[in-house]
């Protein structure tokens, strides 16, 4: 029988426990209304978007105009500064300059080819960045229930204004080692994003973007689209949206897929492509980090790249060439006259585990 301090002990245990669940539920609606907003609140502005890139970071200015899921695009209108490194230091010694300019000439001899390459890559990027490009949603409803599963969601009250608008700050930390932590300022009004910032799993800021100028003003989204309409030129992209069962069928073989996956990701989206040979795209989530899978058959994707030098591991019998860029690690291999190619945010141990788990695949 419950004596009354038993009794009075567990009516404090339901409390606290129901508290917690219901604190957890309104920041989960909280992240649901910023998504909803993201979808149905028209708005126009300017913002400043800094990346990290291998050299260091890059801060663009960018155009927003957002009417819809379906008809929102962004446009870089400038770039701000250069590449920079965050430890780069002003150079003091001008022999030095000289000798440094003197062998970086000579590299520049030696790679031939490989810098001519990449100087057209170069082109083809700053071209993509100043061209108009379609803004996917943020936030799907399978997205938000990966969140609420793999990271803890908390929101406070923001003191500062952003681009003149009260806002509010939700902070998604990881229950995972590794992972990334997300902060989003939001508008109070109406859940618009105004701020949103990535940092890696040591807390360090990796990427992120600030309105400087936003408007919701519905005359002033529509005379802006109206301006830009012609020059964006709308289209509705093909669906390539497939599934495992139907890329069996057109492959006549059955995709390989990893044996291996890190704690909380799961299988978000299938795309097949067909294009010199079929490319098939395994997409994978945890709700805020992503990694594919490219699987391609027909010509080499990367035969351009033979000749330039790569690390490489053996997985078994199986080269594997190693990349990384910023945050970025990406692993290339083939098997059977099949490429492969995986790519993510999250710690290379697990994503190595994942190609392993491919290569060094359990016999049947």
């Amino acid at each position: 029988m419950l004596t009354k301090s038993m009794y009075l002990h567990l009516i404090l245990i339901s409390v606290v426990m129901l508290f917690a669940a219901t604190s957890i539920f309104a920041d989960v609606a909280v992240l649901e209304r910023i998504a909803k907003a993201g979808n149905d609140v028209d708005y126009v502005g300017l913002r400043l978007k800094t990346r990290s890139v291998s050299s260091g970071s890059r801060t663009m200015e960018e155009m927003v105009i957002h009417k819809s899921a379906d008809v929102s695009y962004f446009k870089v209108v400038s770039v701000v500064g250069g590449r920079r490194s965050i430890n780069e230091e002003p150079r003091r010694d001008n022999g030095r300059e000289d000798r440094n300019r003197e062998r970086d000439d000579r590299n520049r001899n030696r790679e031939g080819d490989d810098h001519r390459r990449d100087s057209e890559a170069d082109d083809r990027r700053r071209s993509r960045e100043f061209r108009w490009i379609r803004q996917r949603s943020q936030f799907s409803t399978d997205e938000i229930k990966l969140i609420a599963e793999n990271y803890d969601l908390n929101v406070l009250r923001w003191g500062e204004k952003i681009a003149g608008h009260e806002t509010d700050l939700l902070i998604i930390k990881p229950k995972h080692e590794g992972r990334a932590t997300k902060h989003i300022y939001f508008a109070r009004k109406n859940g618009v994003m105004l701020r949103v910032e990535d940092l890696d799993a040591a807390g360090v800021l990796r990427d992120m973007f600030v309105y400087t100028r936003i408007s919701f003003d519905l005359k002033v989204v529509e005379n802006k689209w109206k301006e830009f309409e012609k020059e964006i030129k709308p289209e509705t992209r093909p669906d390539s949206t497939s599934s495992l069962a139907k890329a069996e069928k057109v492959l006549k073989k059955k995709p390989i897929v990893p044996q291996f996956m890190p704690t909380g990701f799961k299988l978000q989206r299938v795309n097949l492509f067909k294009f010199d040979g079929y490319h098939l795209r395994l997409k994978y989530t945890d709700g805020l980090l992503d990694f594919n899978i490219f699987e391609t058959t027909g010509e080499d994707p990367f035969r351009r790249e033979r000749n330039r030098e790569r690390p490489v591991i053996k997985i078994g019998d199986t080269d594997v060439r190693i990349y990384q860029r910023g945050p970025t690690h990406a692993y290339r291999w083939s098997m059977d006259g099949i490429y492969f190619f995986l790519s993510g945010e999250i710690p290379s141990p697990e994503l190595q585990k994942v190609v392993e788990s491919m290569i060094l695949k359990p016999e049947k």
